[in-house]
């Protein structure tokens, strides 16, 4: 049977949305696309029942105040019920050994939730940072990764990677459990693992926007995470 793969969803005006190419990725990688409101709770746990996998989106800014910070002058929108559903989804899944793949915002949130920090806007906060929000479009890739991670080199089977890149923020100080797993050529956080977890891994770029224009390291990515679910 295919895994249904639970998906976060983005906060629109009065509504909530996700990209088709999240539920395409899932679909080709041989999954069964979930997407999940905004819950928390008691309701939480019997999401968490019906689905093999779960998978963080991108979209807005985290609060800061989630890691001990007051806002900086450039930080983006952030939406309150949406940082609390992702933080309680996420901590649920992590705890039943659910496979966890979290993209861009979803990277962020899974470093905040073991207790790590940000970078609330790269471009006044990194010194000599390369272009992480690319103009072209999404399928496009713009810059290298240098993987570490132990898992993302067996996914990927290369040290080097090409990623397309839509982020003024990014992973600051790890956190607790957390690794490294890539990085950009400026420094910045690109990927991070949890070695004692089964697959919890963190990217910063957007592989669903790749995985259906054919990229080779996003397509290897979204099957290893749903072989996982299976």
């Amino acid at each position: 049977m295919k895994p249904i793969i639970g998906l976060t969803m983005h906060t629109g005006d009065n509504k909530l949305e996700i990209n088709n190419t999240y539920i395409n990725s899932v679909e080709l990688a041989g999954g069964i696309p979930l997407c999940i409101p905004h819950i928390a709770g008691n309701d939480i746990e019997p999401i968490l029942n019906r689905i093999d996998g779960l998978i963080l989106i991108g979209g807005h800014d985290v609060d800061p105040i989630l890691f001990g910070q007051e806002p900086h002058r450039k930080l983006g929108a952030f939406h309150t019920h949406r940082d609390t559903s992702d933080l309680d989804l996420f901590h649920a899944a992590f705890k039943k050994n659910m496979p966890i793949l979290a993209i861009c915002r979803g990277h962020q949130v899974l470093n905040v939730a073991f207790g790590g920090t940000l970078i609330q806007d790269i471009d006044s906060q990194w010194e000599q940072p390369i272009a992480h929000i690319q103009s072209s479009i999404r399928h496009e890739v713009t810059h290298s990764v240098n993987i570490t991670g132990e898992k993302l080199l067996s996914i990927f089977g290369s040290s080097s990677i090409r990623t397309n890149s839509f982020h003024h923020q990014a992973i600051d100080q790890l956190g607790e459990g957390l690794i490294s797993a890539g990085l950009a050529s400026d420094g910045i956080n690109e990927a991070i693992e949890h070695p004692e977890h089964p697959f919890c891994i963190g990217v910063q770029w957007h592989p669903e926007a790749l995985a259906p224009a054919g990229d080779t390291h996003s397509i290897k990515l979204f099957e290893a995470f749903i072989k996982a679910c299976k």
